[in-house]
């Protein structure tokens, strides 16, 4: 008497389970990988032979996943963890060493300087855990609408960061700042050079071959909807961290006094808006300064005028993986119509209804409406001087060739990529991908069908 087999449905939930078993090792836990479909081909350019480096054919789907990379947790915890672990090395090995930059940068001058944007009118806020605007006067604006309020606001209350009169606050000022805030830090740049060449009686021109400076940028949003720059800024000598320290009687006293002087003289001229008018756009009166020193204690409060590079790096790190999440935003935003439907909080919508009406109004907006979804904020979150530490770049291919060294770890297609970056001399290699889809692929192709269209 012969025995059966399994039932067929047994076998084909077998094969479903370890089909996604498969798809999630390879995506590593990113839940919104991209899948390709492709060859990459080594060849010969003496002779024209072709050797197959890697072929997703010979993956259990015929698909590769590609980590989507996203640094936006709500999105992708996963590649969101890995971004930040990267900026928490990019930031720290500016400040103490490693991955290639000396020791030496820890003992250079160094401050962590925190830029504001003025105030556009009274809102909402949390005061350190007191009441929020307690007045005994008790004013009232033009519109009749209180100036004051006597609760005690939540981390997570809605109300936090909306302004007291929405009529009264300045949407069209916060907007155009908003969008010019790139262009004020470029300046900041420029003025900080020449503040210090001052202090050191030297020229624009000879301080730079004397002294470089070395800055990370980043950028966090605060409840108003406006943002804030952090950034550590470090003196070098001409050759930057590789080369010996900046020779000038410059320390750290002398830099974060520079530091003040140029944020106070920075200004922008707006661009003439339909009425004619423009608007003077600078920083807030609120410039924060506090040393960086590689001796102070880890555990301090941040509040102590003396930081060690580690928490730099980690208070850094952490608004990386936040966008406008927090004001109920989507990822993409089209029309303020689309903002106040995805469920984003009043000011908000306000701002992107002031953003959408100024990219109609001047030509130079225009680029202002891709930017709905962050506010108005055209920058990226996070930029840094050439010469401050190591890139995101060369993070991601040391973590690529300690994966593709660990044989229990490694994949054909991180095989793929340590080929690619070892390419041999006389050799070229020759890629062909296409994009099939997104996200972890939910069912397998059956055995006797054809391959999946891209």
């Amino acid at each position: 008497m012969t025995r059966s087999g399994p039932p067929a449905a047994l076998v084909a939930s077998r094969h479903r389970e370890a089909y996604r078993l498969d798809a999630e090792r390879r995506a590593r836990g990113c839940v919104q990988p991209v899948r390709l479909r492709g060859q990459r081909n080594l060849v010969d350019t003496r002779t024209g032979e072709v050797t197959t480096l890697y072929d997703s054919a010979n993956e259990l789907d015929g698909q590769v996943y590609v980590r989507c990379g996203d640094r936006r947790a709500r999105l992708c915890p996963s590649c969101s963890r890995e971004y930040k672990g990267d900026a928490w090395h990019l930031l720290l090995c500016g400040l103490a060493g490693g991955k290639g930059v000396p020791a030496d940068v820890a003992r250079r001058p160094c401050t962590f300087l925190t830029l504001t944007a003025p105030s556009f009118g009274p809102v909402h806020g949390a005061r350190g855990g007191g009441t929020c605007r307690a007045r005994r006067d008790r004013p009232r604006c033009p519109h009749d609408r209180p100036l004051w309020c006597t609760r005690r606001h939540a981390r997570d209350d809605r109300q936090l960061g909306e302004p007291l009169c929405e009529d009264c606050y300045d949407y069209v000022g916060h907007v155009l700042w908003q969008w010019h805030a790139p262009e004020l830090w470029r300046r900041f740049c420029i003025a900080l050079q020449r503040e210090l060449a001052k202090a050191v009686d030297l020229r624009v021109a000879e301080f730079r071959k004397a002294c470089r400076i070395s800055y990370s940028k980043v950028v966090e949003f605060q409840a108003r909807g406006v943002v804030h720059l952090h950034a550590p800024i470090r003196l070098d000598g001409p050759e930057g961290p590789d080369g010996p320290a900046c020779g000038l009687h410059l320390g750290t006293a002398e830099l974060e006094h520079a530091v003040v002087i140029a944020a106070s003289r920075v200004a922008i001229d707006s661009e003439p808006l339909r009425d004619g008018a423009t608007r003077r756009l600078a920083w807030g009166t609120q410039v924060d300064l506090r040393s960086i020193v590689d001796t102070a204690a880890r555990d301090s409060d941040r509040c102590g005028r003396v930081v060690h590079p580690e928490q730099v790096a980690a208070y850094l790190a952490k608004y990386l993986t936040k966008t406008t999440e927090d004001f109920g935003l989507p990822a993409r935003v089209a029309t303020p119509g689309q903002a106040r439907a995805a469920g984003a909080r009043p000011h908000a919508v306000n701002i992107v209804r002031t953003a959408y009406r100024l990219s109609r109004e001047h030509e130079d907006y225009a680029r202002m409406r891709r930017c709905l979804a962050t506010l108005g904020y055209r920058g990226h979150p996070i930029t840094k001087s050439r010469a401050y530490s190591v890139t995101f770049g060369q993070l991601r291919l040391a973590r690529r060739l300690h994966r593709g060294g660990r044989s229990e770890d490694a994949s054909a297609w991180d095989v793929r990529l340590l080929a690619e970056d070892a390419v041999p001399a006389g050799f070229e290699v020759v890629s062909s991908f296409v994009y099939v889809g997104r996200g972890l692929a939910t069912s397998l192709p059956h055995p006797r069908a054809g391959p999946v269209a891209a």
